[in-house]
């Protein structure tokens, strides 16, 4: 189980190695927050569109590697479409998919430098800005809101609903439910998050206690690269999110009788909801 403490320690690591940096557009519109679910993978940045398309480096530095299908005509666009990578101080690299065709490459970038132009070239449902910022060296992606200028937001996560999947079906939990469980299934927490009301966005931090016991605690705000995949906290995507999207927690005992669910998530600029739940569970386990 992860500990509150882990959460402390990752900020604070965050502030220390991260310079601070601009936002790359004029008046940016957050489409997609980090290490959300994406289906069958972490975000491991963030999605943001402009009333400008005009793209500028977070902070000067050099550029490391681009891709442009006006320089290879005869590829296949990669998944970030066109793309930038420019290396910054401290070994932190920031990244730019999505641009448009055509634009002009320089080995390195001043503050009023254009890196590119917004985009919808790649694996790209509408014109926006992916953007990255991590740490060749380790793998590992930070949180580009940690050390972005914040973001005017008043509106608090709401939890949706509660449910278990058993087979093929998922079970809607309601408080005052009663449930006849045969084994103790992971616990599927559907959480959305918006600014403006029409974004869906994940969130900073979830906290899950049973019968006042933290079963749960997880923070989202660092993605590493491993041998056998990405990781967030110490845990697999598989670990953290059901196929439909719900926050998954997984390794919970329920108790025959009652049982108190209390879920407590945040998002990205400090807005945090509190949900109680109360369901009455029959244990009847299958022999083993």
């Amino acid at each position: 189980m992860n500990h509150p403490r882990l959460f402390l320690i990752s900020m604070l690591i965050t502030i220390i190695i991260l310079p601070s940096f601009r936002w790359p557009v004029e008046k940016p519109r957050l489409t997609s927050s980090f290490a959300e679910s994406r289906w069958d993978h972490f975000h491991d940045g963030i999605d943001v569109i402009s009333s400008g398309d005009k793209v500028c480096p977070v902070k000067r530095g050099k550029l490391l590697y681009f891709w442009d299908k006006s320089i290879f005509p005869l590829d296949n666009y990669p998944g970030g479409g066109n793309y930038k990578i420019i290396k910054h101080e401290k070994g932190v690299y920031s990244i730019y998919m999505h641009l448009q065709d055509g634009q002009k490459y320089k080995k390195s970038f001043a503050d009023d430098d254009v890196v590119g132009i917004i985009g919808n070239t790649g694996h790209s449902f509408s014109k926006h800005l992916h953007f990255t910022l991590l740490d060749l060296n380790t793998g590992l992606s930070f949180n580009p809101l940690a050390v972005l200028s914040s973001i005017e937001d008043e509106r608090s996560p709401e939890v949706v609903e509660m449910a278990l999947r058993i087979g093929d079906k998922y079970v809607i939990l309601k408080d005052d439910s009663n449930i006849r469980l045969t084994r103790h299934y992971p616990l599927l927490i559907k959480i959305v998050d918006s600014i403006s009301g029409g974004e869906k966005l994940g969130i900073s931090k979830l906290k899950v206690s049973l019968n006042e016991k933290i079963i749960f605690f997880m923070d989202f705000n660092t993605i590493t690269s491993t041998s056998k995949g990405f990781i967030s906290g110490r845990k697999y995507y598989e670990q953290l999110f059901d196929e439909k999207g719900y926050y998954k927690v997984e390794g919970i005992t329920y108790e025959e009788g009652a049982n108190r669910i209390d879920i407590s998530a945040v998002d990205f600029f400090g807005n945090s909801v509190q949900k109680t739940y109360d369901f009455f569970v029959k244990l009847d386990m299958e022999p083993k």
